[in-house]
């Protein structure tokens, strides 16, 4: 928004002006370049800054059909002064109204993002809105040719349509590209308070060249199994691990919390080893559970689960992906132990939902209603 007054208050006039006395006075050319470079500067660090820029967020088909309306009856009207004034507060007022409903909602939402093989997750609360993710998922780059950040496409987009352009939080479950392989793309986009991971995580220099360059903009929160995040809205307890580590699957950090009295479990790529260990030290009953590293045969061990005994567990991953996610094995476990799942390979994005006014459900990308 602050770019438009740029251009058209004082580059195109600065330009207009130089190309009609040019023939008159050449030595303009020298006196005007400095000042194009410094307008263009200025532009830029606007635009790098972001400052003006505004994310409202998406509206659905029949507010756009309703603004479109009001917008075209505006402009058609004959020009009464009264009316057409009073219109133009109501469309104000209507724009205002979707904006605070978007910014402020009645919701607060789960969402497991449909970014292939992968996790991310996107956790909000309704009204004073918090936001948070649970890695940001990335793609494993088998060759040496670099791709685009998925990110770019799927969660970025994602985010906007929610109007979020700023995250209270990050929590980095381990340092695997295919869960923090986009974190660099994310912070050089989105604003973010504090980055959560497990302690030992800042001596794996792979992870440490992804934040070089943000280091002095976020919070580096390191965690270990007792620590809890509270916050006004939520808690997050960390579960796992008990020990630091260098962020490999065996060091996921793992957390629990609650929302509209639902008790959540996530577990990065922890095995069945460090699912014991939990078990251990927590007498951990859940609603829901991300099922760990994507569904494979060496997590979510059968006595882990039956501990848990969840309601709905959650599958991230890629559709017809090299490792073979979900295991067989694994979706056996979940059929003898009679616990239902869904997968994002099947359903897209799998978003649930609640809310003090209409409770919870759950909603797919691609069937619709699931609860």
């Amino acid at each position: 928004f602050l770019i438009v007054p740029i251009f058209n208050f004082v580059l195109l006039p600065l330009t207009f002006i130089v190309i009609f006395l040019f023939w008159l006075l050449p030595a303009i050319g020298k006196v005007s370049e400095p000042i194009f470079k410094v307008v263009a500067d200025i532009t830029n660090f606007i635009a790098d800054k972001q400052l003006g820029l505004v994310t409202f967020g998406q509206i659905n088909w029949f507010q756009t059909i309703f603004l479109l309306v009001i917008t075209i009856t505006l402009i058609i009207l004959p020009k009464i002064k009264i009316k057409k004034l009073k219109l133009r507060f109501f469309l104000v007022g209507t724009y205002v109204s979707l904006f605070c409903l978007i910014h402020f909602p009645l919701k607060g939402q789960v969402s497991f993002i449909d970014v292939g093989q992968g996790d991310s997750i996107l956790i909000t609360t309704p009204f004073n809105r918090k936001t948070y993710l649970i890695d940001t998922g990335g793609k494993l780059n088998f060759g040496k040719r670099k791709s685009q950040p998925q990110l770019n496409r799927i969660t970025i987009p994602y985010l906007y349509s929610q109007g979020i352009n700023h995250l209270d939080g990050v929590f980095l479950s381990h340092q695997d590209a295919d869960h923090i392989g986009d974190l660099t793309a994310l912070l050089d986009q989105i604003s973010v308070d504090k980055l959560y991971f497990a302690k030992g995580l800042t001596e794996n220099q792979s992870f440490m060249k992804r934040i070089n360059n943000h280091v002095n903009d976020v919070q580096l929160v390191p965690l270990l199994a007792g620590d809890e995040v509270k916050t006004k809205n939520i808690n997050f307890e960390v579960v796992y691990p008990f020990e630091p580590g260098l962020g490999k699957n065996e060091d996921s950090l793992s957390l629990t919390f609650k929302l509209a009295n639902k008790r959540w479990l996530f577990t990065g790529d922890l095995g069945r080893d460090g699912e014991k260990e939990i078990l251990s030290h927590y007498n951990l009953h859940v609603d829901y559970f991300k099922l760990g590293h994507h569904g494979s045969k060496t997590s979510s061990d059968p006595e882990f689960l039956k501990q848990l005994d969840p309601h709905l567990v959650f599958i991230s991953s890629g559709r017809n992906n090299r490792f073979g996610h979900p295991h067989q094995e694994t979706l056996k476990t979940l059929k003898d132990l009679s616990i239902p799942y869904l997968n994002t390979q099947d359903s897209g994005t799998i978003t649930w939902t609640y809310s003090p006014f209409q409770g919870e459900a759950i909603t797919t990308f691609y069937k619709g209603n699931a609860k």
